[in-house]
């Protein structure tokens, strides 16, 4: 984490030298130009370290790789009718449901999820349909990152989903 550590404030530095990587895949999309880097990291760092710098780290490894980066923390998914000996009863936290959930707010943060729909498809096809907040339009270039999310999302959960932004008002 040497090319994050050199951020703007100490804060940056001391925590990302806490944070382990995982691992890290490269996902092309056909339908930008720019790739998209997925960086895998265990889920106590992701809670105590990543969150409170999230957007200050993905902004700094954006300009240095040049390319999209999305932190997902790495998840357990119990199976629900595996006789399994430390658990009675699996958590709700670790159901394939709760899972994927979590790992579609991690792949859109620091935006947060505002709508969600489920579109059935003639021939039994799901397609999430995911709205965003608008309020990091600028910020964070989030238009741009769209067709990405997209893409990481099927690549981890292989579930299709689209991202949209809602309309503005602004006349």
């Amino acid at each position: 984490m040497d090319a994050c550590s050199k951020g703007d404030s100490s804060d940056i530095k001391t925590d990302a030298k806490e944070i382990k990587l995982l691992s890290c895949d490269l996902i092309e999309v056909e339908k930008l130009k720019k790739k998209t880097i997925l960086i895998y990291i265990p889920y106590k760092i992701y809670t105590t370290y990543v969150r409170k710098i999230q957007r200050k780290l993905i902004n700094e490894l954006e300009k240095k790789t040049k390319k999209y980066v999305v932190l997902v923390a790495k998840r357990t998914i119990l199976k629900g009718k595996q006789k399994n000996k430390s658990f009675k009863i699996i958590p709700r936290s670790r159901t394939l449901t709760s899972v994927y959930d979590s790992i579609l707010e991690d792949i859109v943060s620091p935006s947060e999820i505002i709508g969600k729909r489920i579109s059935m498809k003639a021939d039994g096809k799901r397609v999430f349909k995911i709205m965003l907040d608008s309020k990091e339009r600028q910020r964070d270039n989030i238009e741009e990152k769209l067709i990405s999310f997209a893409a990481v999302y099927k690549k981890i959960t292989r579930r299709d989903a689209v991202f949209s932004l809602p309309p503005t008002n602004e006349k």
